[in-house]
C-alpha cells in the first residue's frame, strides 16, 4: 500500500500539490468576509494613515507594515481576511517543500493534507493578525534556510544562511515572541554538535549569541526612523504587562484547553508515536512546541490576551510531526486488514457525529462551574461556546461530540503505546475520526448548520438597526457585530458581562438606550443582566437553532440594584 501510494505520488506531484493548495484556499473561502471581531477589526483601522489617529500595533513595525500595503492593494474596510488565507496558502507550499526536502515526497503529502484540513489551520488562516499565518511564515522560511545550509557548502551554504539569517530579522520584527525560533533552530544546531564542542567552541558560540542579541536590539531600535508608525516605548510598555506574577492560572488552563480541542485528537496524539529515529529529525519543531509552551503558559501571563490565537504557533510542527509519524508507521507490518481497519475507523466516526443531533443544553458562559459541573457529572448533552478576542465571532459545538471523540482518540492511542505492532491499526482507525472532528468544527465556525450561525444572525440584525430611524446609537454585547454596526454610524459601546469587568449594571442603570445581544456566549438567566433586559421591550429578535440576536430598547426599564 505505501509502496504504490509513493509510485502514485512519484508520477502525479504537481498535480497533487496544485489540488491540496486549490483545496486549502476553497475550504476557507467561505469564511474570507465572515465578521472582524474585536481586536481584529482594530487592524483596517489602526493600519489605514487616514484613520490611526496617532495609535499603533504594540509589536515590532513589519506586521503592521504588511497589513498596511495590503490595505493600501485591496482597501481597509473590506477582505482583510485574505491576508491571513494569502499567507497560509504559501505555508502550505513551503510546508511541503520542506517536509518532501527533509522527509521525502509522503510525508510532504501527508503534512500538507493535514495542514489544509486542520480546523485551527483554517482558523489560523482566516484571523486578522500575525500569529496564525505570518510568524509561521517566516518560521518556515527560517527553516528551510537553516536545513539547506546543513547539506550545502561555499557559497551556496552563504546564500541559504544569508536567508536564514534574514527570515529570522523579519520574523522577530513581526513579534519579539519569534525569538522562540530562533532558540529552537539555534538550540538544535548546538545539539547536533555537542559531541564535537571544545570550551573554545561553546564561549565562541556565547560571543555570537550575544552579538546576534545585540544586533537585534539595535536593528529594533533603529527601525523606529525606518517605519515612522512604530513606536518603541510604548512597545515596551506593552509587553511589560504581560510579566505578571498574580497571574489567573484557571483562565490560562481554560485558553489552553480550549486550543487543545482546536488542535484535535488526531493532530494531538499521532505524535506520540514518534520513535528516536524520527525524533532527531523533526527536532526543530519539538523545540519549538517546548520553548513555546513554556514561554506562554509559564514564563509570561498571556491569559489577559487571548492565548488560545497565540498557540496557532503548535499547527505547523504537530502536522510534520503527524507526518514523519503516519508514514513511519504506516511502513511497518502487513496491508491485509487496512481498509478493514478505516471502515472501523468510518463507523465510529458516524457514530460519533450523531451525537451532535441528540439535544443539547445551552449552558451560559458564566459562571464557568456550571458548565464545569456538568461536565464532572457526565452531563454532556451540552453545547460548548468558541468565541475569542481575535475571532471567532461565536459558535457552538457539542461537548458529548469532542469529549467521545477525545475518549476513543485516547484509548486508541494507549493501545498503540502499550502494543506497538498494533499503531498501524490505531493510525487507521483514527484517520476518519480526526476528519470527522475537524470538519464538525469547520462546519459550524463557517455555516453553522447544525447548532446556529451568528454571522447570519448579525447581518439580519445590522440591516435592521441601519434602516431604523429611531435607533441612534446600540451598546452590543460582547462587541458582537461592533464592526459592522460602526461601519452604519450606530455604535456606542461594548457591554462585557465576565464579571472582571466591574460596574457593568450601574453602566447600564445610567445608560438606557438601545442594546443589541448575539448570545454567544448565552448569558447567565439568573443573572441581574437578564433581569434587566427582560425589563425591556424586544424592537427585534431572530433566532437561528440554538442562537439568537436581540435588539432590546431600554430607554424606560426602572434601575436594577447591584
Amino acid at each position: 500500500m505505501i509502496q504504490n501510494s509513493i509510485k502514485w505520488s512519484q508520477k502525479h506531484e504537481w498535480f497533487i500539490v496544485l489540488v491540496l493548495l486549490l483545496t486549502f484556499i476553497l475550504i476557507r473561502l467561505p469564511g474570507v468576509n465572515s465578521p472582524l471581531h474585536q481586536d481584529e477589526y482594530k487592524w483596517p483601522v489602526i493600519v489605514n494613515p487616514a484613520t490611526a489617529n496617532g495609535v499603533e500595533i504594540p509589536h515590532p513595525p513589519i506586521g503592521e507594515f504588511i497589513y498596511r500595503t495590503a490595505g493600501e492593494i485591496i482597501g481597509f474596510n473590506v477582505h482583510f481576511r485574505f491576508v491571513p488565507l494569502f499567507f497560509g496558502a504559501i505555508n502550505l507550499l513551503m510546508l511541503y517543500y520542506f517536509l518532501r526536502m527533509n522527509f521525502g515526497r509522503l510525508v510532504a503529502i501527508i503534512g500538507a493534507t493535514l495542514f489544509t484540513l486542520s480546523y485551527f489551520s483554517i482558523l489560523a488562516s482566516l484571523m486578522v493578525d500575525t500569529d496564525g499565518q505570518i510568524i509561521p511564515f517566516f518560521f518556515l522560511l527560517a527553516l528551510i534556510g537553516y536545513g539547506k545550509s546543513q547539506i550545502s557548502s561555499g557559497k551556496k551554504r552563504i546564500s541559504w544562511l544569508v536567508l536564514l539569517a534574514v527570515a529570522s530579522i523579519l520574523g522577530f520584527f513581526v513579534k519579539v515572541s519569534f525569538a522562540l525560533v530562533i532558540c529552537a533552530i539555534t538550540a538544535d544546531w548546538l545539539w547536533g554538535k555537542k559531541s564535537q564542542m571544545t570550551k573554545k567552541d561553546v564561549l565562541e558560540y556565547l560571543g555570537y549569541g550575544f552579538g546576534g542579541i545585540l544586533i537585534l536590539i539595535i536593528l529594533l531600535f533603529l527601525s523606529q526612523y525606518v517605519f515612522n508608525f512604530f513606536n518603541l516605548s510604548k512597545a515596551l510598555a506593552y509587553w511589560e504587562h504581560f510579566a505578571n506574577l498574580n497571574r489567573n492560572w484557571f483562565q490560562t488552563g481554560i485558553q489552553v484547553v480550549k486550543a487543545i480541542l482546536y488542535t484535535s485528537p488526531f493532530i494531538l496524539f499521532v505524535p506520540f508515536f514518534l520513535s528516536k529515529e524520527d525524533i532527531k529529525k523533526i527536532r526543530p519543531f519539538l523545540l519549538y512546541i517546548i520553548f513555546g509552551m513554556i514561554f506562554y503558559t509559564i514564563l509570561f501571563d498571556f491569559s489577559i490576551g487571548a492565548l488560545d490565537r497565540y498557540l496557532q504557533f503548535l499547527i505547523i510542527p504537530l502536522c510534520a510531526i503527524s507526518a514523519v509519524v503516519i508514514v513511519s508507521v504506516m511502513q511497518s507490518g502487513d496491508n491485509k486488514r487496512n481498509r478493514e481497519y478505516i471502515f472501523l475507523g468510518t463507523i465510529f466516526a458516524l457514530i460519533l457525529f450523531m451525537t451532535v443531533f441528540v439535544p443539547h443544553f445551552v449552558p451560559s458562559l458564566q459562571p464557568k462551574s456550571a458548565w464545569i459541573s456538568r461536565a464532572l457529572s457526565l452531563k454532556w448533552n451540552f453545547l460548548y461556546p468558541f468565541f475569542g478576542g481575535s475571532g471567532p465571532l461565536g459558535f457552538y459545538v457539542s461537548f458529548l461530540f469532542m469529549a467521545l471523540s477525545w475518549i476513543v482518540s485516547v484509548i486508541l492511542i494507549a493501545i498503540g503505546l502499550i502494543k506497538p505492532h498494533l499503531r498501524k491499526m490505531v493510525i487507521l482507525i483514527l484517520i476518519p475520526i480526526g476528519l470527522a472532528y475537524n470538519l464538525t468544527f469547520t462546519e459550524e465556525y463557517l455555516f453553522g448548520k447544525i447548532n446556529g450561525s451568528a454571522p447570519k444572525l448579525l447581518n439580519g440584525a445590522v440591516e435592521f438597526i441601519k434602516n431604523d430611524q429611531v435607533i441612534k446609537s446600540v451598546i452590543v454585547y460582547n462587541d458582537n457585530g461592533g464592526n459592522e454596526i460602526q461601519n452604519i454610524g450606530k455604535y456606542k459601546r461594548r457591554l462585557y458581562l465576565d464579571p472582571m469587568f466591574f460596574g457593568q449594571i450601574d453602566y447600564m442603570n445610567q445608560n438606557k438606550g438601545f442594546y443589541f445581544v448575539l448570545d454567544v456566549p448565552r448569558i447567565d438567566p439568573e443573572s441581574l443582566y437578564v433581569k434587566y433586559f427582560n425589563s425591556c421591550k424586544i424592537v427585534y429578535k431572530e433566532i437561528d437553532k440554538k442562537m439568537s440576536a436581540t435588539i432590546y430598547d431600554c430607554k424606560n426599564v426602572p434601575d436594577v440594584k447591584s
